[in-house]
């Protein structure tokens, strides 16, 4: 299969990228900093798809659908169309809302929303022409229920989810399924640096590569096979989504302020 995958420079996204190129897969890398990438791409899981030209990189800001343009001609050009989407980029930001940059939680709107957005716009007409095409979204955990110290995150993973939902249902007549991936916390260059209460009372249990693994099944498992929407990743993302469907909310919002209040 041939698979665009974004925000492939690092974490979840570089991991993933790995873990398919070895299942024999054609893999088109995109990132902002394709100094990043290009650096990436040295690690020895891609000598051997390099080899055999199952690998291309690129520049891709998901912001902007021209540059998405510029991303689906590179992969239609080395490759003989697109079979998987996978709309990984995506930013974190953490604090209170009035005390962190305005400017920061828009442009993790823009990335996480509208970056999702067009790429499933974009991307329709080519998946469509698989036989196979499926887009694979990377929400979270944290769009079980909103989260107090990454709320605007919380809630772009919403959006994500919504998004991913209708899709779900308005892409089947393409012959495309759309999917997400709900991670709990992802020990990951994203996370190093971030204070949230959550994880110092749950701790970080999952790696790059656990979630690298689950998108890795979902991708090669056939489009009929896939029953349902959203895929939860370890334990603890399982369990809370499962009580999420059967809990009065005000008792998953008193169990929420246990974990993740202050």
């Amino acid at each position: 299969m041939n698979i665009l995958i974004t925000g492939a420079s690092r974490g979840i996204g570089l991991a993933t990228a790995k873990h398919l190129v070895e299942k024999g897969h054609h893999v088109g890398l995109f990132a902002t900093n394709t100094a990043t990438l290009e650096q990436a791409i040295t690690d020895k899981a891609f000598k051997k798809a390099l080899k055999q030209k199952r690998v291309i990189t690129g520049q891709l800001d998901v912001t902007q659908p021209d540059s998405w343009d510029t991303a689906i001609s590179l992969m239609t050009d080395h490759f003989d169309g697109i079979d998987v989407l996978i709309n990984n980029a995506g930013v974190l930001v953490s604090g209170a809302l009035p005390t962190t940059d305005l400017d920061d939680q828009l442009a993790l709107i823009d990335v996480n929303c509208k970056g999702v957005l067009i790429g499933c716009h974009k991307l329709a007409p080519y998946l469509a022409d698989s036989k196979n095409g499926k887009i694979i979204n990377m929400s979270s955990a944290s769009a079980i229920y909103g989260q107090l110290d990454v709320a605007t995150y919380s809630a772009s993973k919403f959006f994500v989810r919504g998004l991913t939902e209708g899709l779900n249902i308005d892409y089947a007549k393409l012959g495309i399924k759309v999917i997400d991936v709900m991670p709990l916390w992802v020990k990951s260059d994203m996370t190093a640096d971030i204070q949230v209460t959550s994880i110092d009372r749950l701790g970080i249990n999952l790696t790059v590569n656990d979630v690298a693994k689950t998108i890795g099944k979902l991708t090669n498992r056939p489009n009929r096979k896939l029953k349902n929407t959203h895929y939860t990743v370890g334990m603890p993302a399982k369990v809370f989504q499962t009580l999420s469907q059967v809990t009065p909310d005000p008792l998953i919002r008193w169990v929420n302020t246990k974990i993740s209040g202050k």
